[in-house]
């Protein structure tokens, strides 16, 4: 790999991290930076780069303004996947879950003395991937996991962790970046597209950017339309929710939580949505639904995705009628209890 490719792939943390990542760096420099780091927040806001530009860092004979050189060895080979001082964890063969066999393949891992005498750096991401098993697996290697040994977990939802995971590691929660700063950089990607895309990802720059192939987002006024259809009460459930049932419903259940927020977000504030396209029909769905009833469907909502995310496979046509029923008053979850 020449210098040009090994350039290509050194991770740079997105411009809304940059302080992050000059608090980690003058960790390091210290030595105070934790044995074991998660970096907790929305999902599309730059954290897994973030971790990879730490790592590679960290691996780097000669970084430079708390870079990586890109043109050592430790480069070379970070950029080409093959650096034996790090290690990667992520779900396998299309699987959801990170399981045990991987995180015994990870103790090993940590165990070992390091190849190039500096740090060992090991990824997991997404770090709610892990199932049980593997979290409970991993837990002795998170609290005695050698000298130079930094395990970075990279996670969306860290309540999916339990909290002895939580418990061992230093957390760094990041917020959404400032919307001016995110819409410039996106509008640098993708253009006069960047504002609509990033409003759909609910402010999330690197979500907004992957927005921009999904096959849902150039069909979302007419998915939008079924739910007002169906809280209008033009449409029946029955009849809206195979239109949904086209589309990955974990991919829809982030887009429907926020729809409904930006419905209860212009309820009580009036604010609409940066979407004009997508704005006469927000205010037709928040007009249609009490405020109350839109909370209990975000809930709803926001409860099958953790089921999802956590490798639950329902039903998908029940899935969004139990969704669009809460529309209509009808709450099936709360008359179970």
């Amino acid at each position: 790999m020449n210098r040009q490719q090994t350039l290509a792939r050194i991770q740079v943390p997105c411009p809304w991290h940059q302080d992050t990542m000059a608090q980690l760096l003058d960790q390091h420099q210290q030595g105070r930076l934790p044995h074991a780091l998660l970096i907790s927040g929305a999902k599309g806001i730059g954290k897994l780069r973030l971790a990879e530009s730490l790592a590679q860092t960290l691996l780097c004979d000669n970084p430079a303004g708390g870079l990586p050189c890109g043109q050592c060895q430790g480069c070379q080979l970070s950029a080409a996947g093959t650096h034996p001082d790090l290690h990667r964890l992520s779900p396998e063969d299309k699987s959801r879950a990170i399981k045990i066999d991987q995180v015994r393949k990870l103790v090993g891992f940590a165990t070992r003395t390091a190849q190039y005498s500096g740090y060992r750096v090991a990824i997991v991401a997404p770090a709610e991937a892990l199932n049980r098993n593997a979290q409970n697996a991993l837990l002795k290697t998170l609290e005695e996991p050698g000298g130079q040994t930094l395990l970075l977990l990279v996670c969306d939802q860290p309540t999916l962790l339990l909290p002895t995971i939580r418990s061992r590691c230093q957390q760094r929660i990041l917020p959404l970046p400032p919307q001016e700063q995110a819409l410039e950089w996106l509008q640098g990607q993708v253009g006069e597209s960047a504002r609509s895309l990033l409003d759909a990802a609910q402010g999330a720059p690197l979500r907004a950017l992957d927005l921009e192939q999904a096959e849902w987002f150039a069909d979302r006024a007419r998915l939008l339309e079924v739910l007002v259809s169906v809280a209008e009460g033009r449409q029946s459930v029955a009849q809206a929710s195979p239109m949904l049932s086209k589309h990955d419903p974990t991919e829809m259940a982030g887009v429907i939580y926020g729809w409904l927020s930006r419905c209860l977000n212009q309820a009580y504030s009036g604010q609409q949505s940066a979407d004009a396209s997508l704005a006469p029909l927000l205010t037709r769905l928040s007009r249609a639904v009490p405020p109350a009833r839109l909370l209990r469907a975000a809930q709803r909502v926001l409860e099958g995705r953790r089921a999802l995310m956590s490798g639950a496979n329902p039903n998908k046509d029940l899935l969004y009628e139990q969704w669009l029923l809460v529309l209509v008053g009808v709450d099936a979850a709360a008359a179970a209890h």
